[in-house]
């Protein structure tokens, strides 16, 4: 079968995000690296890496390809279109100064949960998410938050797009299993991370809603030892929900 010009543009429009995207986890790249793990020819690797280069979205040293800046200048434009990053700046920097741990400000995007800023209080660890790391919803109490104020149908295609990954042990993996967390998650108000996307980790995360949409949710992180139910139940409950419903009433009034 001969493919039309437009399935030969698609195709080479999904080449080019595979190429970006296997630089930014194991770069800087050469065209022999690139030819390895995509099975492409060695030439056409090349042409890729080239114009990539030329554009100005990859940079160039010692013969190995790695990202450039111009993404740095689209990602920031993309998140400044999010007012909850612009807004939400302030109000997570007091939660973590309140908590001592590190807040995380995120939305969803595509069915994956995408981290658009933190805050690190006093006692914070750090760990590997940054800001724009994708994660899966399932797995983060954020993300959770932000389930359960979609609709089924929509948190039902995210399922069957993104699959329901078993991150540790301790992470949630079955449909059944979601949706029951989901309904406590709106009774009580919040969602816990209970060392399900890294162990020795809980997090509490809270849905930020607008005009009865949820836009996005705060979430407070830190170590299992430190993040107990009862240390939660002494005021970071209550901190998280000051925090959100401060961040509802500026978007708000928006």
């Amino acid at each position: 079968m001969t493919m039309t010009n437009g399935t030969i543009k698609l195709q080479s429009v999904q080449r080019v995000s595979e190429i970006v995207e296997l630089i930014q986890s194991r770069g800087p790249l050469g065209a022999t690296e690139i030819t390895e793990a995509l099975d492409v020819p060695t030439s056409t690797a090349h042409d890729y890496l080239s114009s990539l280069h030329d554009l100005e979205y990859l940079v160039k040293t010692d013969g190995k390809y790695d990202i450039g800046l111009r993404f740095l200048d689209h990602g920031i434009k993309a998140r400044d279109r999010h007012d909850i990053a612009t807004v939400g700046k302030r109000t997570i920097k007091q939660l973590a100064r309140e908590t001592g741990e590190a807040t995380w400000l995120v939305t969803e995007e595509h069915g994956r949960a995408v981290y658009l800023d933190y805050a690190l209080g006093e006692q914070a660890v750090q760990t590997h998410a940054r800001i724009g790391t994708r994660s899966y919803l399932h797995q983060l109490a954020s993300g959770k938050s932000i389930l359960a104020y979609l609709p089924e149908a929509r948190v039902d295609e995210i399922i069957d797009r993104h699959g329901l990954e078993q991150r540790t042990p301790h992470t949630i993996n079955t449909r059944e299993e979601l949706f029951e967390v989901l309904e406590r998650t709106r009774e009580r108000g919040y969602a816990i991370n209970d060392q399900e996307a890294v162990e020795g980790a809980r997090a509490i995360g809270k849905a930020i809603i607008v005009g009865g949409e949820v836009v996005g949710a705060i979430s407070v992180a830190g170590p299992a030892n430190r993040l107990t139910d009862q240390q939660l139940a002494d005021g970071i409950i209550d901190q998280i929900r000051g925090a959100t419903n401060e961040l509802e009433l500026k978007l708000s009034q928006r």
